[in-house]
Protein backbone atom coordinates (compact mmCIF):
# COMPACT_ATOMS: atom_id res chain seq x y z
CA UNK A 1 0.00 0.00 0.00
CA UNK A 2 2.96 2.71 0.79
CA UNK A 3 4.31 1.99 -2.55
CA UNK A 4 1.00 2.34 -4.02
CA UNK A 5 0.16 5.83 -2.15
CA UNK A 6 3.63 6.69 -3.32
CA UNK A 7 3.22 6.21 -6.58
CA UNK A 8 0.07 8.13 -6.31
CA UNK A 9 1.36 11.02 -4.63
CA UNK A 10 4.03 11.51 -7.81
CA UNK A 11 1.82 10.78 -10.23
CA UNK A 12 -0.11 14.03 -9.02
CA UNK A 13 3.02 15.87 -8.82
CA UNK A 14 3.02 15.12 -12.42
CA UNK A 15 -0.38 16.16 -13.44
CA UNK A 16 0.49 19.31 -11.98
CA UNK A 17 3.16 19.51 -14.08
CA UNK A 18 0.66 18.81 -17.18
CA UNK A 19 -1.09 21.99 -15.87
CA UNK A 20 1.42 24.36 -15.84
CA UNK A 21 1.40 23.20 -19.66
CA UNK A 22 -1.94 23.35 -20.00
CA UNK A 23 -1.84 26.93 -18.63
CA UNK A 24 0.36 28.51 -20.75
CA UNK A 25 -0.81 27.38 -23.51
CA UNK A 26 -4.55 28.99 -22.74
CA UNK A 27 -2.83 32.05 -20.96
CA UNK A 28 -1.97 32.20 -25.24
CA UNK A 29 2.01 32.68 -23.65
CA UNK A 30 2.58 29.22 -26.02
CA UNK A 31 0.93 27.81 -28.70
CA UNK A 32 0.04 23.50 -28.91
CA UNK A 33 2.47 23.63 -31.44
CA UNK A 34 5.06 25.02 -29.40
CA UNK A 35 5.62 21.73 -27.52
CA UNK A 36 6.58 19.89 -31.02
CA UNK A 37 10.69 21.17 -29.89
CA UNK A 38 10.24 20.10 -26.80
CA UNK A 39 8.86 16.85 -27.42
CA UNK A 40 11.79 16.36 -30.12
CA UNK A 41 14.25 17.90 -27.17
CA UNK A 42 12.97 15.12 -24.64
CA UNK A 43 12.86 11.92 -27.45
CA UNK A 44 16.39 12.93 -28.85
CA UNK A 45 18.25 13.88 -26.33
CA UNK A 46 16.76 14.11 -22.72
CA UNK A 47 15.33 10.43 -22.83
CA UNK A 48 18.79 9.13 -24.00
CA UNK A 49 20.43 10.64 -21.46
CA UNK A 50 18.04 9.50 -18.53
CA UNK A 51 18.35 5.56 -20.16
CA UNK A 52 23.04 5.98 -20.20
CA UNK A 53 22.77 7.49 -16.76
CA UNK A 54 20.61 4.07 -15.38
CA UNK A 55 23.92 2.39 -16.32
CA UNK A 56 26.63 4.33 -15.27
CA UNK A 57 26.57 2.46 -12.39
CA UNK A 58 27.63 -0.48 -10.73
CA UNK A 59 25.83 -3.00 -11.89
CA UNK A 60 25.63 -6.60 -10.05
CA UNK A 61 25.47 -9.67 -11.64
CA UNK A 62 21.67 -10.49 -10.39
CA UNK A 63 20.41 -7.18 -11.84
CA UNK A 64 21.99 -8.03 -15.05
CA UNK A 65 19.78 -11.24 -14.82
CA UNK A 66 16.80 -9.65 -13.80
CA UNK A 67 17.14 -6.89 -16.89
CA UNK A 68 17.47 -9.67 -19.01
CA UNK A 69 13.99 -11.35 -17.57
CA UNK A 70 12.40 -8.11 -17.29
CA UNK A 71 13.07 -7.43 -21.13
CA UNK A 72 11.94 -11.01 -22.10
CA UNK A 73 9.17 -10.56 -19.86
CA UNK A 74 8.23 -7.03 -21.74
CA UNK A 75 8.25 -8.96 -25.30
CA UNK A 76 5.84 -11.38 -23.96
CA UNK A 77 3.68 -8.80 -22.58
CA UNK A 78 3.72 -6.62 -25.88
CA UNK A 79 3.13 -10.05 -27.93
CA UNK A 80 0.16 -11.07 -25.65
CA UNK A 81 -1.41 -7.53 -26.12
CA UNK A 82 -1.12 -7.95 -29.73
CA UNK A 83 -2.62 -11.19 -29.66
CA UNK A 84 -5.32 -9.93 -27.26
CA UNK A 85 -5.98 -6.89 -29.49
CA UNK A 86 -6.52 -9.49 -32.51
CA UNK A 87 -9.04 -11.33 -30.75
CA UNK A 88 -10.91 -8.32 -29.81
CA UNK A 89 -10.74 -6.86 -33.43
CA UNK A 90 -14.06 -8.20 -34.79
CA UNK A 91 -15.83 -8.21 -31.81
CA UNK A 92 -15.86 -4.41 -30.66
CA UNK A 93 -14.99 -3.87 -34.51
CA UNK A 94 -11.50 -1.98 -33.61
CA UNK A 95 -9.62 -0.24 -36.30
CA UNK A 96 -6.35 0.31 -36.73
CA UNK A 97 -5.75 3.23 -33.92
CA UNK A 98 -8.05 1.49 -31.16
CA UNK A 99 -5.41 -1.93 -31.91
CA UNK A 100 -2.18 0.20 -31.64
CA UNK A 101 -3.77 1.71 -28.56
CA UNK A 102 -4.16 -1.02 -26.70
CA UNK A 103 -1.09 -2.63 -27.27
CA UNK A 104 1.20 -0.11 -27.09
CA UNK A 105 1.63 1.72 -23.75
CA UNK A 106 3.50 4.87 -22.35
CA UNK A 107 6.27 3.44 -20.70
CA UNK A 108 9.44 6.21 -21.94
CA UNK A 109 8.50 9.49 -21.43
CA UNK A 110 5.60 8.52 -18.34
CA UNK A 111 7.38 5.92 -16.60
CA UNK A 112 10.93 5.94 -17.07
CA UNK A 113 10.53 9.68 -14.47
CA UNK A 114 7.80 8.27 -12.46
CA UNK A 115 9.97 5.00 -11.46
CA UNK A 116 12.94 7.49 -11.24
CA UNK A 117 10.88 9.69 -8.75
CA UNK A 118 9.25 6.38 -6.59
CA UNK A 119 11.60 3.80 -6.90
CA UNK A 120 14.78 5.27 -7.41
CA UNK A 121 17.46 5.52 -10.34
CA UNK A 122 18.85 1.90 -9.67
CA UNK A 123 15.25 0.63 -10.65
CA UNK A 124 15.39 2.56 -13.66
CA UNK A 125 17.25 0.34 -16.01
CA UNK A 126 14.50 -2.13 -15.33
CA UNK A 127 12.23 -0.19 -16.96
CA UNK A 128 14.62 0.75 -20.02
CA UNK A 129 14.08 -3.17 -20.30
CA UNK A 130 10.93 -2.25 -21.72
CA UNK A 131 11.97 -0.29 -24.27
CA UNK A 132 14.04 -2.44 -26.40
CA UNK A 133 10.35 -4.55 -26.94
CA UNK A 134 8.22 -1.69 -27.17
CA UNK A 135 10.00 0.48 -30.03
CA UNK A 136 11.27 -2.45 -32.14
CA UNK A 137 7.37 -3.38 -32.29
CA UNK A 138 5.88 -0.17 -31.82
CA UNK A 139 7.88 1.32 -35.28
CA UNK A 140 7.59 -2.44 -36.66
CA UNK A 141 4.16 -4.14 -36.25
CA UNK A 142 2.22 -0.94 -34.65
CA UNK A 143 3.37 1.15 -37.70
CA UNK A 144 2.26 -1.23 -40.17
CA UNK A 145 -0.95 -1.65 -38.67
CA UNK A 146 -1.90 2.54 -38.64
CA UNK A 147 -0.06 3.10 -42.09
CA UNK A 148 -1.48 0.17 -43.73
CA UNK A 149 0.58 -2.93 -45.26
CA UNK A 150 3.47 -2.86 -46.93
CA UNK A 151 4.73 0.14 -44.97
CA UNK A 152 7.15 -1.68 -42.44
CA UNK A 153 10.15 0.38 -42.16
CA UNK A 154 12.88 -1.37 -40.20
CA UNK A 155 15.37 1.20 -40.26
CA UNK A 156 13.00 2.74 -37.81
CA UNK A 157 12.94 0.30 -35.38
CA UNK A 158 17.09 0.17 -35.04
CA UNK A 159 17.08 3.89 -35.31
CA UNK A 160 15.16 4.87 -32.77
CA UNK A 161 16.92 7.10 -29.95
CA UNK A 162 16.03 4.79 -27.25
CA UNK A 163 17.44 1.83 -28.50
CA UNK A 164 21.00 3.46 -29.19
CA UNK A 165 21.16 5.20 -26.22
CA UNK A 166 20.34 1.39 -24.29
CA UNK A 167 22.97 -0.34 -27.16
CA UNK A 168 25.72 2.43 -26.27
CA UNK A 169 24.74 2.03 -22.72
CA UNK A 170 25.39 -1.34 -22.71
CA UNK A 171 28.19 -1.66 -24.58
CA UNK A 172 29.76 1.32 -22.17
CA UNK A 173 28.94 -0.59 -19.00
CA UNK A 174 30.49 -4.25 -20.79
CA UNK A 175 33.66 -1.72 -21.30
CA UNK A 176 33.84 -0.59 -18.05
CA UNK A 177 33.51 2.95 -19.00
CA UNK A 178 32.45 5.63 -16.71
CA UNK A 179 31.74 9.28 -18.00
CA UNK A 180 34.20 11.77 -16.38
CA UNK A 181 32.58 13.87 -13.40
CA UNK A 182 31.96 16.91 -15.73
CA UNK A 183 30.04 15.11 -18.26
CA UNK A 184 28.18 12.35 -15.98
CA UNK A 185 27.16 15.81 -14.08
CA UNK A 186 25.65 17.20 -17.36
CA UNK A 187 23.79 13.49 -18.59
CA UNK A 188 22.29 13.13 -14.79
CA UNK A 189 20.98 16.64 -15.14
CA UNK A 190 19.08 16.69 -18.79
CA UNK A 191 18.25 13.11 -17.82
CA UNK A 192 16.43 14.73 -14.76
CA UNK A 193 14.36 16.92 -16.92
CA UNK A 194 12.83 14.43 -18.09
CA UNK A 195 9.75 14.25 -15.97
CA UNK A 196 8.69 17.82 -16.17
CA UNK A 197 9.74 18.40 -19.97
CA UNK A 198 7.28 15.45 -20.49
CA UNK A 199 4.43 16.27 -18.53
CA UNK A 200 4.58 20.32 -19.79
CA UNK A 201 4.39 18.95 -23.44
CA UNK A 202 1.55 17.03 -22.74
CA UNK A 203 -0.21 19.66 -20.84
CA UNK A 204 0.51 22.06 -23.65
CA UNK A 205 -0.62 19.27 -26.45
CA UNK A 206 -4.05 18.62 -24.60
CA UNK A 207 -5.11 22.44 -24.27
CA UNK A 208 -6.26 22.58 -27.66
CA UNK A 209 -8.44 19.27 -27.85
CA UNK A 210 -11.80 19.33 -26.86
CA UNK A 211 -11.81 17.41 -23.55
CA UNK A 212 -15.89 17.89 -22.97
CA UNK A 213 -15.44 15.40 -26.74
CA UNK A 214 -13.01 13.24 -24.72
CA UNK A 215 -15.02 12.78 -21.44
CA UNK A 216 -18.09 12.08 -23.61
CA UNK A 217 -17.10 9.32 -26.22
CA UNK A 218 -17.91 5.73 -24.54
CA UNK A 219 -15.21 4.26 -26.95
CA UNK A 220 -12.50 6.49 -25.75
CA UNK A 221 -13.55 5.29 -21.91
CA UNK A 222 -13.57 1.75 -22.89
CA UNK A 223 -10.07 1.67 -25.14
CA UNK A 224 -8.88 3.02 -21.81
CA UNK A 225 -10.15 0.16 -20.06
CA UNK A 226 -8.75 -2.37 -21.25
CA UNK A 227 -5.11 -0.41 -21.98
CA UNK A 228 -5.04 0.43 -18.44
CA UNK A 229 -6.69 -2.26 -16.77
CA UNK A 230 -8.09 -5.29 -18.31
CA UNK A 231 -4.84 -6.21 -20.77
CA UNK A 232 -2.06 -5.56 -17.81
CA UNK A 233 -4.33 -7.74 -15.24
CA UNK A 234 -4.23 -10.07 -18.37
CA UNK A 235 -0.70 -10.49 -17.58
CA UNK A 236 -0.47 -10.04 -14.35
CA UNK A 237 -3.08 -13.57 -14.21
CA UNK A 238 -0.29 -15.20 -16.57
CA UNK A 239 2.42 -14.19 -14.72
CA UNK A 240 0.71 -15.63 -11.58
CA UNK A 241 -0.63 -18.83 -13.45
CA UNK A 242 3.02 -19.72 -14.25
CA UNK A 243 4.59 -19.61 -10.46
CA UNK A 244 7.36 -18.20 -11.90
CA UNK A 245 7.87 -15.51 -8.91
CA UNK A 246 7.17 -18.47 -6.55
CA UNK A 247 9.92 -20.39 -7.77
CA UNK A 248 12.66 -16.95 -8.15
CA UNK A 249 11.50 -14.04 -6.15
CA UNK A 250 14.38 -12.44 -6.34
CA UNK A 251 12.95 -11.22 -10.11
CA UNK A 252 10.04 -9.67 -8.47
CA UNK A 253 11.36 -6.05 -8.55
CA UNK A 254 12.45 -6.46 -12.11
CA UNK A 255 9.01 -7.96 -12.99
CA UNK A 256 6.78 -5.17 -11.29
CA UNK A 257 8.66 -2.56 -12.90
CA UNK A 258 7.42 -4.74 -16.18
CA UNK A 259 3.74 -4.76 -15.03
CA UNK A 260 3.96 -0.97 -14.30
CA UNK A 261 5.02 -0.31 -17.91
CA UNK A 262 2.50 -2.68 -19.12
CA UNK A 263 0.04 -0.41 -17.21
CA UNK A 264 0.69 2.89 -18.44
CA UNK A 265 -1.31 5.00 -20.70
CA UNK A 266 -1.67 5.02 -24.45
CA UNK A 267 1.87 5.33 -26.10
CA UNK A 268 2.02 9.25 -27.27
CA UNK A 269 3.70 7.23 -30.32
CA UNK A 270 0.59 5.93 -31.63
CA UNK A 271 -0.44 9.56 -31.69
CA UNK A 272 2.06 10.26 -33.77
CA UNK A 273 2.28 7.64 -35.94
CA UNK A 274 -1.24 8.36 -36.38
CA UNK A 275 -0.72 12.63 -37.03
CA UNK A 276 1.74 11.41 -39.52
CA UNK A 277 -0.29 9.10 -41.80
CA UNK A 278 -3.14 11.25 -41.22
CA UNK A 279 -5.40 8.03 -39.66
CA UNK A 280 -7.81 9.23 -36.82
CA UNK A 281 -4.97 11.70 -35.12
CA UNK A 282 -7.53 13.52 -33.20
CA UNK A 283 -9.04 9.91 -31.71
CA UNK A 284 -5.61 8.89 -30.88
CA UNK A 285 -4.86 11.64 -28.91
CA UNK A 286 -8.23 11.56 -27.54
CA UNK A 287 -7.32 8.31 -25.80
CA UNK A 288 -3.78 9.86 -25.12
CA UNK A 289 -5.09 12.10 -23.41
CA UNK A 290 -8.09 10.49 -21.47
CA UNK A 291 -5.31 7.91 -20.62
CA UNK A 292 -3.17 9.70 -19.36
CA UNK A 293 -5.35 11.15 -16.83
CA UNK A 294 -6.97 8.14 -15.50
CA UNK A 295 -3.52 6.55 -14.65
CA UNK A 296 -3.19 8.40 -11.35
CA UNK A 297 -5.96 6.39 -10.28
CA UNK A 298 -5.37 3.16 -12.18
CA UNK A 299 -1.57 2.64 -11.84
CA UNK A 300 -1.06 2.40 -7.82
CA UNK A 301 -4.37 0.07 -7.50
CA UNK A 302 -2.63 -2.53 -10.37
CA UNK A 303 0.27 -2.18 -8.80
CA UNK A 304 -1.14 -2.96 -5.53
CA UNK A 305 -2.76 -5.71 -6.87
CA UNK A 306 0.59 -6.58 -8.15
CA UNK A 307 1.74 -6.54 -4.41
CA UNK A 308 -1.06 -8.29 -3.23
CA UNK A 309 -1.04 -11.74 -5.80
CA UNK A 310 2.55 -11.95 -5.47
CA UNK A 311 3.33 -11.18 -1.71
Amino acid sequence: MALSLALMKNLISMMLMVIIGYVIVKIKFLKSRDAQPLSMLTAYVLTPCLILEAFQRDITAEQMKGFFVAMIAATLCVLLFIVLAALLKKPFKLDAVDQATLIYMNCGNLLLPLISMTLGDDMVFYCVAFQVPFNLLCWSHGQAIIRGKGSLRPAQMFLNPNVLALGAALLLMALGIRFPSVLATTVTSLGNMVGPASMIVIGMSIAESDLGAVLRSRRTWLINFGRLIAFPFIAMLILYATGFLRVHPEFKDALMVTMMCAAAPPAATVTQIAVACGNEPFRASFYNVLGTLLCVATLPVMIYLFQVMFA
